[in-house]
Parts: C-alpha cells; structure tokens; sequence
C-alpha cells in the first residue's frame, strides 16, 4: 500500500495461532533499504551476460517441453533441473544426479526476525501457509544438500519480497535434521520469443539453531543462463 511504502515499512503475515481465526501480521521498517526485504532485480541480474545452456539430456527427456505450447511455472522450474541447466547453475557434482524437484504447501511454524539490526525481536510465524515452489536434492563437493527454490515467471525483470524464499526454507527446515544443508534459490525467468532465461541467485545456506533475519537473505552466488528453441 502506497502509505506503507512512504512510510518505509513492510508487513508481514505470520500465520494463524491454534484458538484464533484471523492471521497475524507484523510491520517492519527498512534499514538500508528496501534491499533489506526485497530481492530487486535490476541490480542483481542486469548486468549478468547471458550464457547459451545447451541441455545434457536425452532428446526423450525432452520432448514433452517441445510439445506443450505453453509452459506453466512449475513446468519451466522441473525443465530447469531436467535439462541440468540448474546442475550448471548452482555448481553441482557433474557425477552427483540430482533429484526431481518436489513442490506443495502446508502450515508450518517457525520463528525468524525482519532484520539483523532487530536487536531481541523476534516473531513467531505460527500455523501459517506456506506454498513450496520447488525443492531438489543435490551433491556439492560430494555431499548432500537441500536446494529450495522461489520461482517467478514474468516477461521483465521486477522485484521478490525475500520473506517468501525464507518462509519456504525455514518450513523445509521444520522437516529436516539440523545436519542437512538447506540453500535457498531466488528463480527469475524471463520468456521471450525463440528462447527462456533463467535468472538463478543463490543465497548462503540457511542457519541452523539460530533465528534468521529476513534482511540476511542476501545474493551470493548469480548466474544467466538462456535455453533456445523452447517457444
């Protein structure tokens, strides 16, 4: 909302606590910037040169994504990984494999807090939704990690508020022992005539045992990537 933008503040939601029936929202005030909340795509992915991905799968493999003339989102994150375009991406082991990617939403609880400069706040997001865009496994250096995936689909660069990709991570995290590393993925692609673009912007992995600020889900690692011939 226009107020809330000029006022320099973000809301959150954070769930709906057992005994209640209305969701709980929190506001928070950006510190730096409005990088603290938001992936913004200009700056991040602008200036990455695009690199020719040519797929390492089979031709069988890939027929069906030649067949459809239109692909959904979650289409275009499985032809990602299925191509190995994301294998390439995120640096994995050429010997590893890795997984199909698995997608779905629930209520999950967790605590996290807005910023690193919070101080001691801390929130409880309790019995929220939380929808799963894609999560793969994969090998890195011989071992095994978890990679959750944020996928926008859309025709131009624009932004992501970074709480969605955290939220997706802390919920795989309720799931999973504190020894599995957990990656979270920001997934921009861009479709345009004759060709798709993969915007792929990986973030530190996720800490365990300790609450997580939305404003540390920073890019560390940024790649294009461009797949011709798919419409």
């Amino acid at each position: 909302p226009p107020d809330l933008r000029q006022a320099g503040a973000m809301i959150f939601r954070l769930g709906v606590p057992a005994g209640t029936r209305h969701t709980q929202f929190a506001l928070s005030r950006v510190v730096s910037g409005w990088e603290d909340y938001f992936f913004l795509d200009e700056p991040i992915f602008a200036q990455l040169s695009a690199e020719v991905f040519i797929p390492n799968a089979s031709a069988r493999q890939m027929f069906a994504f030649h067949a459809l003339p239109e692909l959904s989102e979650s289409s275009l994150v499985t032809l990602a990984t299925a191509s190995g375009l994301l294998a390439k991406a995120l640096g994995l082991d050429s010997d590893g494999g890795v997984s199909l990617p698995a997608r779905g939403h629930g209520t999950f609880s967790f605590d996290l807090k807005p910023h690193d400069h919070a101080g001691s706040v801390q929130w409880r997001h309790d019995t929220g939704q939380v929808e799963i865009d894609a999560l793969f496994m994969g090998q890195r250096a011989k071992r095994e990690h978890v990679f959750v995936i944020e996928s926008k689909v859309s025709d131009n660069l624009s932004s992501l508020a970074k709480h969605k990709l955290l939220y997706s991570a802390l919920a795989v995290a309720t799931k999973l022992p504190d020894y599995v590393p957990i990656i979270p993925v920001y997934l921009r692609i861009l479709k345009s005539s004759g060709s798709v673009h993969f915007f792929v912007c990986e973030c530190d992995t996720l800490p365990r045992g300790s609450v997580v600020a939305v404003s540390s889900l920073v890019p560390k690692r940024c790649s294009r990537h461009v797949l011709l011939g798919i419409y």
